[in-house]
């Protein structure tokens, strides 16, 4: 293969949250921490009503492909509780903060990304943000192998969640770029469907070997594993 960019996703494949993917067993303790951290009065029918919010842009539960903002999320639930919206910001920011506290970047990701920069290869991430996180709080996640990636793309500014095909198209048009001149790794279906809408090459990142299926070209357990690939 003739490859000249590779995008990745970012949670499960570059870097592991600790977490599980469907944050909702975690609200309450989120929403404590939120409130504590900003003199917020957390009364059980405030914490009833915020979860009821997030459960309904829980996107394990109820999938889009279409973003919303954090604003517009945190926003419904300011004004259920009759908060002042100017206290929206530092309260998001504690909220996703809760989530982020044990971030790590998989020991295979750096190498992978400075084999794709030291041969001229240009390397993207793509992810879909949980809760229309802004970019400045969930680009924080790949600071470490921030120097290794010349495009940064989320849910939030494209506008759209995989696997619609306006992030993957992004990626080409930028790179200038054929869909067969790139691989696109991540670690779920949508992440493999989105992908192979536009033709670019797919590799799902298997790291628990559990069966996973989605009609993807190669599987590999380690992100050291497509420099094997780039090299064939």
């Amino acid at each position: 293969m003739d490859i000249k960019a590779v995008g990745f996703d970012i949670g499960g494949t570059l870097v592991d949250y600790n977490k599980p993917l469907n944050w909702s067993g975690s609200f309450k303790d989120a929403l404590k921490y939120m409130c504590n951290n900003t003199k917020i009065l957390l009364t059980e029918e405030r914490q009833e009503q915020a979860i009821s919010i997030l459960q309904k842009y829980n996107t394990r539960i109820n999938p889009r492909e279409k973003e919303v903002t954090s604003d517009q999320i945190f926003g419904e639930i300011f004004e259920k509780w009759g908060e002042e919206k100017s206290k929206i910001f530092t309260a998001k920011k504690e909220f996703y903060t809760f989530f982020q506290r044990e971030v790590t970047t998989y020991p295979d990701a750096k190498k992978a990304l400075k084999y794709c920069n030291d041969n001229n290869i240009k390397v993207s991430v793509y992810t879909d943000v949980a809760y229309g996180m802004d970019d400045e709080f969930s680009l924080k996640d790949i600071e470490e192998i921030s120097e290794y990636i010349d495009l940064k793309l989320t849910s939030r500014n494209v506008g759209y969640r995989k696997p619609n095909s306006k992030g993957f198209e992004l990626m080409l048009k930028t790179f200038k770029c054929k869909p067969e001149e790139m691989l696109y790794i991540g670690d779920e279906e949508k992440d493999v469907l989105g992908a192979r809408k536009v033709g670019i090459h797919t590799v799902l990142i298997n790291r628990n070997n559990q069966v996973k299926e989605y009609g993807q070209e190669f599987t590999i357990n380690s992100l050291e594993d497509i420099i094997t690939l780039i090299q064939k």
